[in-house]
């Protein structure tokens, strides 16, 4: 089936809620998937993500099959998200950046259960370039460590050079408090290392193809 990219609409609202809630994760642990799971954004949210954030959605055969939300570097300052940055721990070395930065965070990566895992790598790589055009420089983003570590989205981010720079705390009410790590990559170093890899290039020229 035909696949391609494109930037996610009003519309488009009831297919990242239907995707997020089979990747909802519950408080005895269990997830609709094996892929990964999704926590902390209502249908409210994401209607406020879709009209101030980036918001890339993926559709396979003419059916939404996944999606990826970036916070550019406005919409991440005046978000919760940045008002909690204080209780951060950072690890050795590693702070704040500049205050001149341009930042990033990658909010979600998600796919629909029946999509391909292949289209996960496009699909991250499309919304980096688009936070890449916009001139960001840093790109955070965070994974459950627990009471569940998240391991899905670890291929990506080491294929993309991210590394833990920290952990922070925060409460959910799908599963009270949780733990996560923060990981830190540069964008131009980043998108350099992709495109230098032959599994990379591949990558690019698949998020090419299907970028509409």
């Amino acid at each position: 089936m035909s696949a391609r990219l494109r930037v996610a609409r009003p519309g488009d609202l009831p297919a990242l809620v239907a995707i997020k809630e089979s990747l909802a994760l519950t408080r005895d642990g269990g997830s609709a998937s094996r892929g990964g799971f999704l926590l902390g954004c209502p249908p409210e949210r994401y209607s406020m993500l879709i009209a101030v954030a980036q918001v890339t959605l993926l559709e396979v055969g003419g059916r939404p099959a996944g999606f990826a939300i970036a916070l550019p570097d406005p919409v991440l300052r005046a978000s919760e998200l940045w008002a909690r940055r204080e209780s951060i721990r950072w690890a050795p070395g590693q702070g704040e950046p500049p205050e001149d930065a341009v930042l990033a965070y990658f909010d979600q990566l998600a796919l629909a259960a029946w999509a391909s895992r292949l289209h996960a790598a496009p699909l991250a790589l499309a919304a980096v370039r688009r936070l890449a055009a916009g001139g960001h420089d840093h790109l955070y983003a965070t994974t459950l460590a627990a009471p569940l570590r998240n391991r899905a989205s670890f291929p990506l981010l080491a294929a993309f050079g991210a590394h833990i720079v920290g952990e922070v705390e925060e409460v959910y009410p799908e599963v009270g408090a949780v733990q996560s790590l923060l990981h830190h990559a540069s964008i131009p170093d980043g998108l350099a290392r992709i495109e230098a890899r032959s599994a990379g290039a591949r990558t690019a020229a698949a998020a090419e193809r299907m970028a509409a």
